[in-house]
């Protein structure tokens, strides 16, 4: 007597099974996926958010340690070489050196530099001619975006100090008018509050 043989298919319910279970393993392949794509793309905004601020901080650095006890002709009066006065434009402005190789023969390689929080963002601003006329449009730079405050507090020290001591005087060649405000400060505290990173506190020290 012959046997008759089975059918060698699947069964409905056996089908449904594994269709249940691939959508199982699917689901949690794709939720690991996801998460190590997050964190990637967390890991790169952050390293960017990083590299922006190492480059702020250090032209603001390169600017406050170079420095210069020059004052300023603007208009018809002047303005000390370093100023913080609330109710200016800018929270603070300050005459820098350091350009050893001035672009245009007859340039003393000093320009004015200033720092001003406009819409969450950290503005550089600078004026290439020193002595300016009333008016002047500076030359702005966005150095960081999501600042909520930023704040500087100098500290001058000036027991410790001569108003005129300066080492920079002879390399930048030119003499400090003390009468106007030539003292500069001795460190700079800078606090800086970022709407995704909360406050960040530098220390720029001068190398006078």
């Amino acid at each position: 007597m012959r046997r008759r043989l089975k059918n060698g298919g699947f069964t409905l319910l056996e089908v449904l099974i594994a269709l249940a279970i691939f959508s199982v393993m699917s689901m949690m392949a794709y939720g690991g996926l996801k998460t190590i794509l997050n964190a990637r793309n967390g890991t790169e905004q952050a390293a960017k958010r990083l590299n922006e601020l190492q480059m702020a901080f250090l032209l603001i650095q390169q600017d406050m340690q170079h420095m210069a006890p020059r004052t300023v002709r603007v208009g018809y009066g002047r303005e000390p070489a370093w100023l913080d006065e609330p109710e200016l434009e800018y929270q603070i402005a300050f005459t820098r050196g350091g350009n050893s190789t001035p672009r245009r023969p007859g340039r003393s390689g000093l320009y004015r530099v200033a720092y001003q929080l406009e819409e969450e963002k950290l503005i550089r601003m600078i004026w290439p001619a020193l002595d300016r006329v009333d008016g002047s449009v500076p030359q702005k730079m966005v150095l960081l975006q999501g600042v909520s405050s930023v704040d500087f507090d100098p500290d001058f020290d000036t027991e410790n100090r001569s108003g005129s001591g300066f080492s920079q005087e002879t390399q930048l060649g030119f003499q400090p008018d003390a009468q106007v405000g030539d003292i500069l400060p001795k460190s700079v505290k800078m606090v800086l509050s970022l709407d995704d990173w909360g406050t960040i506190t530098r220390l720029f020290a001068m190398p006078y």
